[in-house]
């Protein structure tokens, strides 16, 4: 009996770790939001990230991709080809971008897929190219990869490259069609729009006008090389839903901000209409995510005794 208070902690542990992970990411998303558009689409944005049911069901389990995905969101942060060129980082954040990017490509190789775009559009921008591959990017990832080859030295017992084994098994012998395949378009017509679910048309909606073409550039970048792979799953994406819920707060915000002007020209049918758009947006997200997340979370595959 005095030992299970000890022995429910650690089973516990874990999740609570990824917990704290998530609130981080949580906190990331916002902050990436605000840096690149303003405070009130960072405020949508954070509540369509923490309403959305896939992100309620998969963002606090203790899977990779759950921690990929909160690498990817610090990364984007502090990598300054996002923002506009007044607003730039300096080198010292780019290189915070780069050790987190490495990192989450230590993790799990695919993030590469990621980062080889937002690497290939850094280095089409940048002035200073040279200095970004030897300086920047080579010594950062020799670093992270001198210290993950020691710890699966440390595991293993023995000499192995782990990335270059991920890389046969899922991309050289298709080792993962084992779990199955879906078509190539899946992701486009039934993965990734489930995944949205409600939000979609207010994505759709967010990334034209905001015209921010180098983050959806980065989101279909993913799901088309993502695509290219027989075995697919939802989690694999995991790391681009945050931009595609971006997108739906910058809609929502729109919506606001256009309801908001129709109030200051003081027409009362106005007074009386726009606050309910921006509610009815509200409720409909609310109505049609949070059940699918509670039953997702609380009732799908539980385990019964």
């Amino acid at each position: 009996i005095r030992s299970c208070p000890s022995h429910c902690f650690r089973g516990k542990a874990p999740r609570l770790l990824q917990s704290i992970f998530s609130a981080v990411g949580d906190l990331y998303l916002y902050k990436f939001s605000r840096e690149i558009f303003s405070e009130r689409i960072a405020q949508w944005t954070l509540f369509c990230h923490l309403i959305n049911w896939f992100t309620f069901y998969c963002f606090t389990r203790t899977l990779s991709n759950s921690l990929e995905t909160v690498l990817t969101l610090i990364g984007l942060y502090y990598w300054p080809s996002f923002r506009d060129s007044s607003q730039k980082a300096n080198v010292s954040s780019r290189k915070w971008g780069l050790a987190v990017a490495a990192l989450a490509c230590a993790i799990r190789p695919t993030s590469a897929i990621t980062w080889l775009y937002v690497g290939l559009l850094e280095l089409y921008q940048s002035r200073d190219r040279l200095t970004f591959i030897f300086l920047e990017v080579t010594p950062i990832g020799i670093i992270v990869l001198a210290v993950t080859s020691l710890l699966d030295r440390l595991m293993y017992k023995t000499w192995i490259f782990v990335p270059l084994n991920f890389l046969k098994f899922n991309f050289l012998s298709s080792g993962g069609d084992y779990y199955g395949t879906h078509k190539w378009h899946w992701y486009f017509t039934q993965g990734f729009t489930v995944m949205v679910f409600t939000f979609l048309p207010f994505s759709m909606a967010g990334i034209f006008q905001s015209k921010q073409w180098k983050l959806f550039g980065l989101m279909a970048w993913v799901l088309a090389l993502y695509s290219v792979l027989g075995h697919k799953e939802f989690r694999f994406v995991l790391p681009v839903l945050p931009i595609a819920l971006m997108f739906s707060g910058i809609s929502l915000a729109s919506l606001e901000s256009l309801c908001d002007l129709d109030r200051k020209r003081g027409s009362s049918s106005h007074r009386s209409k726009c606050p309910s758009k921006v509610q009815l947006a509200t409720v409909f997200l609310l109505v049609t995510n949070i059940p699918m997340a509670l039953y997702m979370s609380l009732v799908h595959q539980i385990e019964r005794k």
